[in-house]
């Protein structure tokens, strides 16, 4: 046992000697892994101080035996019973199906490997070497073993417990970024076409996922690799150089029993991966790539993701079941504004749709509808009720803070006949100004010929105020400031209204302004 450790509701306290990775026990369950190094703040008289995960949090409710135990000699550092919050039972860190989950090195809860059935995992190798085999044979590109799977299969020819997807790459043909976008592309596009379920997750990176018979799925991540100048690269934003005799010609590992393909020196890709201590497992470990590596990734393959994740996590979590069904009164002060001047049942771009209660509200009006958002997982919530609407609906992953993806989309708008209504309720509030003046294009470039841009937005007003679903990333823009980036793109605003009563939500009654523009004489 190790002296000077402590556990509360707050976090961890070790001394400062304590160091690599730490497994986090709630009675015998790996729930996390830390290392007081990297994860920890300087404390007091020379213990670092560790909080719990944002994503472990709202699970902390009870009665648990928190055991803390070295990764690699698996010594029991300390054992402690531990009440968290008010509950009177023990703390469980499972899905909704009782499988126990752990935080990965995203910061996610996930089901990891180790909780993976003997079915499951030989479902996921079939899944991968059918996903290798495709993407080589199909999608004509050189694909090898990479990342945790790469690892797994060099130190003991299994996947990482502690893991909880699968990686692949390609090597790519190409030394310029926008041939690599377009190659990436077309694997995107030939996988679907054979059957996959695909996400892009960049200009050079997508993911692959895979039903598993317990119920749940696997991701198989593909990340595009490449040579361009001395630097070798890979998605996300690791880089140095590597000489292309590491990679090729291929050769083969074993994982879980299979022979799969492999860089030629998988040592020496490891190394140039994880650094040279590699063979030592961390399931605490985090990249720390260089800020201007990452930037110049970002500006070749990424648009910006600013608070994607944060969105996904909110519609993940139990705060998704709060937000209402029923469409807003935002929706039907639209609606009314819309059949007094004859529009009543036309197309409806709904931006930001978040959860789309009011996708669905527009589309049961008679309304051909598309909902528009970056993260599309609120969408589940409505999907009965879109189903069950007369209008049609169709969803889009849009990202407003991309100008690559609003000039895409906002060009096959503009060139389609019709005229549609641009509806963005809440929008504004998480847009940054870059996204903003992207968003002003799109509205600018679909209404060309007609249609109005319908805005409601939390005001500065609202800015310390208590919130319904608490501390969330939001903009409080004036309504000043919007008018005159308005008029900057060439629209006018023909109704302006401010007050509170116009958007109530539980407790909360913002302070909110609703703004109507048109960007046609």
């Amino acid at each position: 046992m190790a002296r000077g450790i402590d556990v509360d509701t707050r976090g961890l306290v070790v001394p400062g000697s304590c160091s690599g990775a730490i497994d986090v026990l709630l009675d015998g369950q790996r729930v996390w892994s830390f290392n007081p190094d990297r994860d920890g703040r300087a404390g007091s008289e020379d213990t670092r101080e560790v909080a719990w995960p944002k994503a472990l949090v709202q699970h902390l409710e009870g009665v648990a035996d928190v055991e803390l135990v070295d990764h690699v000699s698996r010594d029991v550092l300390h054992t402690q019973t531990v009440r968290f919050g008010r509950g009177e039972g023990r703390v469980g860190v499972v899905d909704a199906e009782g499988n126990p989950l752990a935080v990965d090195k995203g910061g996610r809860l996930q089901r990891d490997f180790s909780n993976t059935e003997d079915s499951a995992r030989d479902e996921i190798m079939d899944a991968l070497e059918k996903v290798m085999h495709d993407l080589t044979v199909e999608c004509g590109l050189d694909t090898y073993l990479m990342y945790g799977c790469l690892l797994g299969a060099i130190r003991d020819g299994h996947m990482i417990g502690h893991d909880s997807d699968a990686d692949v790459a390609y090597l790519s043909a190409h030394t310029h970024p926008f041939d690599i976008i377009r190659e990436c592309t077309a694997a995107i596009r030939r996988m679907k076409a054979l059957g996959w379920k695909v996400v892009k997750m960049s200009g050079a990176n997508f993911k692959v996922w895979v039903p598993l018979p317990d119920g749940r799925r696997c991701g198989i991540d593909v990340f595009g690799s490449f040579h361009i100048g001395d630097r070798f690269y890979v998605t996300g934003s690791l880089t140095g150089p590597l000489d292309r005799s590491a990679l090729l010609p291929f050769g083969t590992v074993t994982l879980e029993g299979r022979e799969i393909t492999a860089p030629a020196r998988p040592e020496e890709v490891l190394a140039f991966t994880y650094g040279p201590h590699w063979r030592v497992p961390d399931p605490a470990f985090h990249f720390d790539h260089d800020p201007v590596d990452v930037a110049r990734m970002d500006a070749w393959f990424r648009g910006p993701r600013r608070r994607l994740r944060f969105w996904h996590d909110f519609y993940k979590s139990p705060d998704a079941t709060r937000v209402p069904t029923e469409p807003s009164s935002f929706a039907h002060w639209t609606q009314q504004r819309l059949v007094t001047a004859g529009r009543g049942d036309g197309t409806v771009l709904d931006a930001g749709a978040g959860t789309g209660r009011d996708t669905a509200y527009f589309a049961g009006q008679g309304h051909r509808v598309v909902a528009l958002d970056f993260s599309t997982l609120g969408m589940r919530q409505t999907k009965k009720l879109r189903e069950d609407a007369a209008g049609r609906v169709t969803v889009r992953s849009m990202n407003f803070e991309d100008l690559r993806s609003v000039l895409v989309t906002g060009t096959r708008f503009a060139h389609r006949g019709g005229v549609r209504e641009v509806y963005a309720r809440g929008l504004l509030d998480t847009l940054g100004p870059v996204g903003r003046d992207n968003f002003w294009r799109f509205a600018s470039m679909v209404q060309r010929r007609g249609g109005e841009t319908f805005l409601e937005f939390r005001t500065p007003q609202s800015r310390q105020e208590p919130k319904h679903f608490g501390v969330h990333l939001r903009e409080y823009v004036d309504p000043d400031l919007v008018a005159r980036e308005v008029a900057a793109y060439g629209g006018t605003v023909v109704h302006r209204e401010t007050g509170r009563g116009l958007a109530p939500l539980g407790t909360e009654n913002p302070h909110i302004a609703r703004i109507v523009v048109r960007w046609t004489p």
